[in-house]
């Protein structure tokens, strides 16, 4: 039976990827049960379905900055206890932070980089120092890229477990389709200016150019993305269903990430999984995910966005070769495979 303690994670990526796994490891015959702990009103509490194998336990978490320390005190003085009552052969932290060691093995998965990007920040450095003391004690660690792990460091030592795709959803399309893509929550950081400064300097006819992902984030980065948008090829969708977001796959020729801060990119191991390529910011992360379906921009220019973009629109054969060298990258990425690799720690831990 295993705790997967998700309650760090409310929107983006992470929480998508606690619903996929959750999914994986109750597929497995040699799992009872699986307890996911999460906040209600994130996106796994919306979305998680019990089953018999499932048990959501969703609590209702206070927002803003009391959220965190009571998300600690919870772990501290709860979690510890719901793993001993169910006899737990491991608890899943996705936040990498159990404040209280718990009476069984522990897997820290670390997808996020703030803390290590924001380096300097007292948060930060607490929440880095959190970390590597339930890392010390953990049966494992996990980390999504080898650009995290560089991040993170390697003592105590971390496995690169890349995060996965559902490869009976996102299947390659039969056709491309005529636009470009952006999926990333409405954070400063991901660069969505960079992207909008591009497409104007695209030469006519510019293609429509559709970006998805929450606003809720961050409410001022995205009202500043939805003033700098004027052109009516230009959608700012924010937060969609997911056939809405199966639709915008299909009709893209391109996916673009100018983020500048990624431990992985869910969106873009979706794309290219699909035959989509991608143009990508030249950063290791996005690099190792890409894979050879990516097209790298080597300078953060307006221009050289734009002159990548074009090459994507327009040049048929290299928009075969990363479509064709990014669906053989995409096939490496299995949330099967990161199941059987937590039930494997599990074992040995015992």
């Amino acid at each position: 039976m295993l705790v997967l303690d998700a309650l760090a994670a409310r929107y983006g990526g992470t929480a998508y990827a606690v619903l996929q796994l959750t999914d994986a490891v109750a597929r497995r015959d040699d799992v009872e049960a699986v307890v996911v702990v999460a906040q209600e009103e994130s996106i796994i509490g919306r979305c998680i379905k019990a089953s018999p194998r499932v048990e959501p336990l969703l609590l209702d978490a206070p927002l803003g900055r009391a959220e965190l320390a009571w998300r600690v005190a919870w772990e501290t003085a709860c979690l510890p206890g719901l793993a001993r009552r169910r006899g737990a052969d491991m608890l899943v932290s996705f936040s990498g932070i159990v404040p209280r060691r718990p009476p069984c093995p522990v897997v820290c998965v670390l997808a996020n980089p703030v803390p290590y990007a924001d380096a300097d920040r007292l948060g930060s450095r607490l929440r880095r120092a959190a970390i590597a003391r339930t890392r010390r004690y953990a049966a494992a660690s996990y980390v999504p890229s080898h650009g995290m792990q560089a991040l993170v460091g390697d003592d105590p030592p971390t496995k690169v477990v890349p995060l996965g795709v559902d490869h009976d959803v996102f299947r390659p399309q039969a056709h491309p389709g005529d636009e470009l893509l952006y999926v990333a929550d409405f954070y400063a950081h991901k660069r969505h200016d960079v992207l909008l400064a591009a497409w104007e300097r695209l030469p006519e006819p510019r293609p429509r150019l559709r970006l998805i992902g929450n606003p809720d984030v961050e409410l001022a980065t995205f009202a500043a993305v939805r003033r700098a948008a004027a052109d009516d090829r230009i959608l700012v969708e924010g937060k969609v269903s997911f056939a809405a977001l199966l639709a915008a796959y299909g009709a893209a020729r391109a996916v673009v990430v100018p983020s500048e801060r990624e431990s992985f990119s869910m969106p873009l191991a979706e794309a290219v999984s699909m035959g989509i390529p991608a143009v990508i910011r030249d950063d290791p992360v996005l690099r190792e995910t890409a894979g050879p379906g990516g097209l790298v921009v080597p300078e953060g220019t307006p221009e050289a966005w734009a002159a990548a973009l074009g090459r994507v629109l327009t040049d048929d054969g290299l928009h075969a070769t990363l479509r064709g060298a990014g669906l053989l990258h995409g096939r490496r990425f299995s949330w099967d495979a990161i199941a059987a690799e937590l039930l494997i720690d599990a074992h040995a831990a015992r």
